[in-house]
């Protein structure tokens, strides 16, 4: 085994004990994604780069899983998220191949249907790149050595430390229940003061673009909010979104005791400022992913469904940039293909990373769906 993933492999070993999903400490793994030549201006186009994403990707999970020193962490979580990530990838590349043209990258050779395929594909089609990729293949080969960390490092603390890595019921969503290219803009943390920038400016960005996304109210934020300015003023700064619920202060529900009765406090006064076209409070998200079957029993008894996520932005780490957010999402929808995208409008990357991320992908047969058909 190369000396590069016998080094990857003890780094996650020796990561995984930290305690928290979201650790400030944490590393991210980043990527401004500046090396791809050519343009995501159609649904072939984006294809072509889907297929190289997850050749890339693929290839970095296949050196890992041959490693002779497993991760740490909780073998059955870490068995069941490997199948689950396999199976992903194996249907994803499918898709990518559906517009295959004839000579193109990735296109030789039957459509991989199992990870044993999909593996040697990978291989041969990055072991004959064109010159004009390996720029691409530079960058981007660490970008998913990192990455590859941080799954495998939530799902090593998983169930102990639940996350979005793994569910613990059917009925929550993360976005692979969506049709390819298929993709729900979110937003956690909300709402900044007034006249601060923040929301105000990520709902005007967002509205503008005609684009319908959900944002997680926090009860701390909302009421400082509220009490500056109305319950008026605040259903004007949603308008056309779809408010849900973040729990009253940005604390784990899965071991704060007091998750439960600031959701019973805060959900009510959350009801009274829904921007119209939206009637009820059904949409909730847990700080970090972070729940237990009980609190998704609350939900369930208030008629609320818990959103997570499969593509997370890390706009919050003091590491990132707007570039680096765009690349980063970027890269990830390729590789994903559809699901649940995570902002903070409390931090400014998001307004510098989005009109990236639209412009690149506009013409690729991305659809961006409305947070009301949740």
């Amino acid at each position: 085994m190369h000396r590069r993933f016998r080094l990857l492999t003890a780094f996650l070993c020796s990561s995984l004990l930290a305690p928290a999903a979201h650790a400030g400490g944490l590393k991210v793994s980043l990527t401004e994604r500046s090396q791809w030549p050519s343009p995501l201006t159609s649904p072939r186009a984006f294809d072509v780069a889907s297929r190289a994403e997850i050749a890339a990707f693929t290839e970095v999970m296949a050196d890992a899983d041959a490693s002779t020193e497993p991760p740490a962490g909780d073998a059955a979580s870490l068995a069941k998220w490997k199948e689950r990530m396999h199976g992903v990838l194996v249907e994803n590349f499918a898709k990518a191949r559906e517009t295959c043209a004839t000579g193109a990258l990735f296109c030789e050779g039957a459509v991989p249907k199992d990870w044993a395929a999909l593996v040697a594909t990978s291989r041969a089609g990055l072991a004959k790149l064109p010159a004009d990729l390996a720029p691409w293949y530079a960058e981007q080969k660490p970008f998913y050595q990192g990455y590859l960390y941080e799954l495998v490092r939530l799902a090593g603390l998983f169930p102990k430390t639940t996350s979005e890595i793994l569910p613990l019921s059917p009925s929550e969503k993360f976005g692979l229940e969506l049709p390819d290219r298929s993709f729900l803009l979110t937003f956690d943390d909300g709402p900044t003061p007034k006249g601060a920038g923040g929301t105000d400016a990520v709902t005007s960005l967002v509205r503008a673009e005609g684009i319908h996304a959900a944002f997680f109210l926090l009860g701390n934020n909302y009421e400082a909010r509220r009490k500056a300015t109305s319950v008026e003023q605040l259903k004007a700064l949603y308008s056309g979104m779809c408010v849900g619920s973040h729990g009253q202060e940005h604390k784990s529900h899965a071991s704060w005791a007091g998750a439960v009765p600031g959701m019973e406090s805060f959900h009510p006064k959350l009801a009274e400022s829904l921007p119209e076209g939206q009637t009820k409070l059904t949409l909730f998200r847990p700080p970090y992913g972070q729940r237990t079957p009980e609190i998704l029993q609350v939900l369930e008894r208030g008629g609320m469904k818990n959103i997570l996520w499969n593509i997370d932005s890390q706009d919050w780490h003091a590491s990132n940039s707007g570039p680096k957010a765009a690349g980063r999402v970027l890269s990830l929808m390729l590789v994903w293909r559809h699901g649940n995208i995570l902002f903070h409008d409390i931090h400014p990357k998001a307004a510098e990373a989005l009109p990236r991320i639209w412009r690149d992908t506009r013409g690729s047969g991305v659809k961006w769906v409305d947070c009301h058909e949740e």
